[in-house]
Parts: structure tokens; sequence; C-alpha cells
């Protein structure tokens, strides 16, 4: 066997032959059936083409196989072994001692892409396209596999990334190469034995993505046996449900039960998986801490050699916070519907006044309103009002605020007392974390007067037929629901002059701008009024609105804005 790799002359004439024809298996059809089996897998690998190329040495009796093998004629023994080499699915590489090839089999170059050439190894990374696992940096030539078996040491398992012009995606290998000596143990060479692992490396690569995916999902996902036994968690359901890897694993998803679910729920679960369908559902399930949560989950079986669900995976998204805000966008919604109802339809038709209000909400709910409603004697209720905050709280309070001040309106005439009253129940069914400022003035068209009081609401102010201020309508009480039993004095009765314009309004527009380091203020409010005095109300409201947005346009609305406006004609 040893003089069949000492001839190197009649090897290269064989190999030359096998690189330039296709190569097929023995022959003769007994030897066939024996090159054809799964050598591989047999255990014909680095180390046994080793021993397979160097007979036993010492003392004692020899097996029948290596006796009936030494039996056969020289040429009989190359053809087999060549033949069984050039059947191998993995790559094999004989190289002497000076680095010349001796064997370079199909596997290899269907592996390599190329023939085998004849280079030194100090060539061999360029040559043939060998890089280090990260596929960028070529691999050391004096690291390489078969370099280091020619120096006397034995490899296993490196991992190689081929990429040349015949293999342009490039391909891993697994190699291993054990040096390759005589009879008598002087070194002949070395023996390369690799295999294309590209479909492994792919899939594992992509399982560590996928995993990878999965360690980081806000979803929590579970993986339990098909007996229900936890064996996976991933982090995120430690983040969601506070019980640890550790405390899940190898207990049941009971653990989470929240009692909401009865029998007949969890055996349709069950029934659905155990099937191998998907389940797909809202669970209400149990926090560590006991806090309840909804989760919307899908439990996927995943089936076994069988056919039988083996594994379920359940990924479940908790949507407990996405319910609240479902939740509480409903009640804005139903909040603004009802709020839109409060505000009137339309301005009041009295002879001899022009008279409108309008207001532009900083969000979906606004704290301000203005209304006009009937009171005792022909006379007309007018009302601005700003309840402290935004949302659902404050909307609440003001149609509260409304209706009492509408009851009360019917029967009583005294502005003053009807906001006392007003205070009074306010107080008792509110928080003093929530107020009411206002301005309430009673309109008597056919005497041409006004009557008014103010909890603590900004100034309004009647302006003559110049535009100039006559009257400022200060506060003289303290702001609706603090405290109780607190008096609400009302004004004299002012007489109205033709061309003359009231005007209420929220703090709103006098503060916009504030964050900006500045606001529009009183003075901008009166000068709008000033210069629109002639204009019909609505226009003049039109105006105000306008010019307080304009004041600082970059900003964002922050507070609502409301006005109301009435002319006197004339």
């Amino acid at each position: 066997m040893t003089r069949l790799w000492s001839s190197g002359q009649s090897r290269t004439k064989s190999g030359s032959r096998r690189h330039h024809h296709s190569q097929h298996c023995l022959g003769e059809p007994q030897e066939a059936e024996v090159a054809e089996g799964n050598l591989s897998d047999s255990g014909l690998s680095a180390i046994g083409l080793a021993q397979a190329m160097t007979p036993p040495r010492g003392p004692g009796p020899q097996s029948t196989v290596i006796d009936t093998w030494q039996a056969e004629p020289l040429s009989g023994q190359a053809k087999v072994l060549e033949s069984v080499i050039e059947c191998l699915p993995d790559g094999v590489i004989v190289a002497d001692r000076s680095g010349r090839f001796l064997i370079f089999n199909n596997a290899a170059e269907q592996i390599f892409g190329t023939r085998p050439r004849d280079v030194p190894s100090t060539d061999w990374a360029q040559t043939y396209g060998y890089f280090l696992p990260d596929g960028v940096t070529l691999y050391p030539n004096d690291q390489l596999p078969l370099v280091r078996a020619l120096r006397g040491e034995e490899v296993s398992d490196a991992e190689i990334f081929v990429r040349n012009g015949q293999v342009p995606e490039g391909r891993w290998i697994n190699a291993s190469a054990l040096p390759w000596r005589d009879e008598t143990g002087a070194a002949r060479g070395a023996l390369l034995v690799f295999r294309d692992v590209s479909d492994t490396k792919r899939s594992g690569e992509l399982n560590e993505r996928l995993s990878s995916v999965v360690e980081q999902t806000a979803d929590s996902v579970i993986i339990t046996e098909s007996s229900g036994k936890i064996v996976y968690v991933n982090p995120a359901f430690e983040r969601t449900t506070g019980y640890s890897p550790k405390e899940a694993l190898g207990r049941t998803p009971r653990l989470l039960n929240s009692g909401q679910h009865d029998r007949e729920f969890f055996r349709e679960l069950w029934d659905t998986v155990l099937g191998g369908e998907v389940y797909r559902g809202t669970l209400v399930n149990r926090r560590k801490n006991g806090e309840l949560f909804h989760a919307e989950q899908t439990i996927t079986p995943i089936a076994g050699p069988d056919g039988r669900s083996e594994y379920l995976v359940s990924v479940a998204r908790d949507i407990t916070e996405r319910l609240r805000n479902e939740r509480h966008q409903a009640q804005l919604e139903a909040a603004r519907a009802i709020q839109q109802r409060l505000y009137p339809r339309e301005a009041p038709q009295v002879p001899g006044f022009d008279i409108a209000g309008a207001v532009h909400p900083a969000d979906s709910l606004c704290g301000d309103y203005y209304d006009f409603f009937p009171m005792p004697g022909g006379c007309l209720g007018m009302t601005i009002a700003d309840v402290m905050g935004h949302g659902v709280g404050p909307s609440i309070l003001m149609a509260q605020a409304r209706a009492y001040l509408r009851s009360f309106a019917l029967t009583h005439a005294d502005v003053g007392e009807i906001l006392r009253r007003l205070n009074d129940i306010l107080t008792v069914e509110g928080s003093q974390r929530e107020f009411v400022t206002q301005i309430l003035l009673r309109l008597d068209p056919d005497a041409g007067t006004l009557v008014y009081t103010n909890a603590g609401h900004p100034s309004g102010f009647l302006l003559d037929r110049n535009g100039d201020v006559r009257e400022e309508l200060r506060s003289g009480g303290i702001p609706l629901g603090l405290f109780s039993d607190r008096p609400y004095l009302s004004s004299r009765a002012i007489r109205l002059e033709p061309g003359e314009l009231l005007v209420l309004f929220t703090d709103g527009i006098i503060e916009r701008g504030e964050s900006a380091g500045g606001e529009f203020g009183t003075g901008r409010v009166l000068e709008t009024m000033k210069r629109h005095r002639r204009d019909a109300a609505s226009r003049i409201l039109e105006a105000l609105y306008e010019a307080a947005s304009g004041f600082c346009s970059d900003e964002p609305q922050l507070d609502d804005m409301t006005a109301v406006v009435c002319k006197v004609e004339g």
C-alpha cells in the first residue's frame, strides 16, 4: 500500500486522467455496491483514510480484512481505493511533503469550484479563495489545516469560507487534517478531508437571527410541551408577567390564571391547539404582583414526527394599555359629543342688539363655555366661564354648572344670588382641585341696561362708540367651587348707549404666547375691538381669534380661546 502513494509518477498520471474525464465508481458490480454506500457516515473520515493509507505496524496478528486487502495485487488496491475516494461526498486532498497534490477528488473540485493548480502552499489562500469565517479576511496560509498537517499537526473541524470566481456566492467548509506517515513513521505528506456545510451554516445563522428576534421582541413568547410544561420563556415574558425564567420553567401557564375564564373556555382552547389548529384570542391573565392584564394571544402547535402536536408556541401581546386608551378615547368622544350639544346652536335674536359667541378648543374636550338663556322679566342671560383643566373631568363639571345655572336663572333675576347658589352646589359636589371662573350678565333689552357679577374671571369690557373703555367688569368674588357660603355681588345697572360694544373672553386669549416669553394681553384685545368695532359681532370674534392665533403662530394652542361680543345697534 505504501508503494501506491510513493509512486508519484504513476499517481500523477492517474490523477491527470481523472481531472480530464468524469469519474465513476468501481467498474465491477460488486465493488460498485461498496463504493456507493454512505462511506462518510460509516467512518471513512480523515482518520479513517489516514489509517487506510498507513499499514499497521508492530507485532501481533492482523485482521482478516487487512490480510485480504494486502493479498490483493497492488494495481487492484489502487483502483479500489481510487474509486472509493472519487465516490466520497466529502472533499479529499492528499499532498506530499513539498505540498504537491497527489489526490484531489471530484468532491474537492466541486466544492472549491476549480481543479488543483500547481502553486506553492504560500499562495493557496489567494489562489483558491480561502477566507476566515468573517468572509472578508484571507485565511493565513501558514494556518491552513493542510499546511499545519504538513508540519505534523492534527487539525479538527476548522471552518473556512471559500469564495472565488467559480464560487462567487461563497460557501463554508468544515475541514480536518492529519499528517500522513509511512510504516516507519516517516512523514510522507498530509491528508485533508472536508465537507460543504453552507446549508447548515446558513440555517444556523438564520436560527440565531430568529432567536435574537424572539429574545428582543416586546411580545411575550412561551414554548411548552404538549402537556403544558413550560420549556422556554423570552425576556419580555418576565417584563410582562413579573415571573423570571427560573420561576416559570417546568411549570404550566396556570401560574398566570386570573380566574376570569371558565373551564369551558380552556377546554376549547386546548381542543383547538391539540387538534393542530392555531388559537387566537384575548385572555385576561394575572401578573406575579396580582395585577390583571389583557393579552392578545396566538398559540401555534408544532407537530412532531408522528404528526401530533409536540410543542406549543404562544406569542402574547400585552394590550392592557391599548384597551385603557381605547376606553378613554371612547369616553372622550362621548363627552365631546355631549359638550358640543351644550353650546348655543345660534346666537339669540334680540331687537337692538347684535350678539355672537365662539369657542376654539385646545383639544377635543374644552374647559371653556359660553351660553345664552332666558331670565325673568324678558331679560337675556349671558355668561362665559372657564373650568380649570382639560379632559373628561372639567367637561363634566362644565355640564353640571351649565345645568344648575340655567335652572336657577329661570326663577332668579339676581345674578349675584344665582352664582352664590351655584358655588354652594359645586363646592359640595366637586373638589377644590376643580373650580370655575365665570362672568354672568343679565341684559334687559327694554330698559337698555345690563347687570353683571364676576367670580374670579378676567374682566370684561364695555367700549363706547369710539372704541374707548367705558366700563371694566371686574371680578368681585372668588372662583366657584372652592369655598361655600361666599357672597357674589351684583353690579349696578349699567345703561347701554347706541354704538357701544361689550366683550367677554377667557384667559386662553390674553395668555396666548405666554410660554414663548410674551403674551397677547388685554391691551391687544382692546385694540382689536376698537379696530373692528363697526363690523358685525361674528366678524369681530373672527378678527380677535385671528389676531390672537397670529400673535405667536409657531406655538401650538395650549388653552381654549372663547369670547362673547354684544353690540348695541344704532
